[in-house]
């Protein structure tokens, strides 16, 4: 793609991200079980989960007329470095360091992306034809060319929201029947939905929301509107909010010593009797593309962990269903 002029090394999501290798995630619980907190407990990191992708041999064989999905497990299948890796993830569920909530069901807005593939720019194409949804800034395109349809749960017109109870229903449905157990939370792809899907969250189980600074889509050309959400306040179903607080994300930037940011920042929310809520997406620990990736954002995790025991010894590692019963009790 690079040599097609997609430039797929500008946007770090594009340069280092992947599915996650058997190895990506024996190397991030090697360093998460390094580290107790006050009650013995290993550090606790709670994905959230997407349950699948787009099939593109089936979508061809339709001629682009239909959107079919491909299960995570059949995608986990398709390389041998990822053929073992949901193992893993059952592993790190019953080791108590990794818990998976729901993101959505694929992280994409699947009417919107067959529309764009249907109707492909030439950026469009040679990415289909990768099998690659991707979202990179281009030099001639100030815009990602996907924004349109990497959030799952925007909209054009009202009347879409049928779908969309449909397609949230469907995944946490999946979620439940891949990992054996409900989700409680939920953020949703780029912290934008519309209220009204929170009623069929309830309905399925979801009880927190993480997104407290979240964005409400109003329809085609219409600005979507930005709500903060206090911590603790609540949507009409009774589903409790709460917010990321700290942010570790060191693929976006290697050159940064992002543990001392890190530490500032939970020493703030710490300050104001809040819990640090660690803001960090898998790329940063994906190295399919590029080991140092991997290698450098482990070292600076391992290096954050240590240091947030040596500050605050008596600190309490949970997930992310835990923080919920935990802000019930207040």
């Amino acid at each position: 793609m690079l040599k097609a002029g997609i430039q797929v090394d500008m946007d770090y999501f594009d340069r280092y991200d992947s599915l996650e290798s058997a190895k990506d995630l024996e190397e991030l619980f090697e360093v998460l079980q390094s580290v107790k907190d006050s009650n013995g407990k290993s550090v606790v990191i709670t994905p959230l989960a997407i349950m699948a992708n787009p099939d593109f041999e089936a979508i061809d064989a339709n001629g682009k007329t239909q959107y079919v999905l491909e299960s995570v497990e059949k995608t986990y299948q398709r390389h041998p470095w990822t053929e073992k890796s949901f193992l893993l993830v059952k592993q790190g569920i019953v080791a108590g360091v990794y818990y998976p909530q729901f993101h959505a069901r694929e992280h994409l807005n699947a009417t919107r992306w067959l529309h764009a593939v249907a109707n492909p720019t030439e950026k469009e194409r040679i990415a289909y034809e990768n099998q690659s949804v991707i979202i990179s800034r281009m030099a001639n395109d100030p815009k990602r060319i996907n924004l349109d349809y990497f959030p799952t749960f925007d909209f054009d017109d009202y009347s879409e929201m049928e779908q969309l109870r449909a397609n949230m229903k469907d995944g946490l449905l999946m979620f439940e029947r891949l990992f054996g157990y409900k989700s409680v939370s939920f953020c949703p792809p780029c912290s934008i939905i519309h209220d009204d899907l929170f009623k069929t969250a309830s309905d399925n189980g979801i009880k927190g929301i993480q997104a407290g600074q979240h964005f409400i889509p109003q329809g085609k050309n219409l600005p979507i509107k930005k709500v903060d959400h206090f911590w603790g306040s609540q949507t009409a179903y009774g589903q409790i909010y709460w917010r990321r607080n700290c942010t570790f994300e060191p693929a976006k930037n290697h050159g940064k010593d992002w543990v001392d940011s890190c530490l500032a920042e939970m020493a703030i929310a710490f300050r104001w009797g809040k819990p640090a809520v660690i803001n960090t997406h898998r790329v940063n620990y994906i190295g399919t593309l590029d080991s140092f990736n991997r290698e450098d954002s482990l070292r600076q995790l391992k290096r954050l962990l240590k240091e947030i025991i040596k500050f605050w010894p008596d600190v309490e590692f949970i997930n992310s269903e835990q923080l919920y019963y935990a802000l019930c009790q207040h």
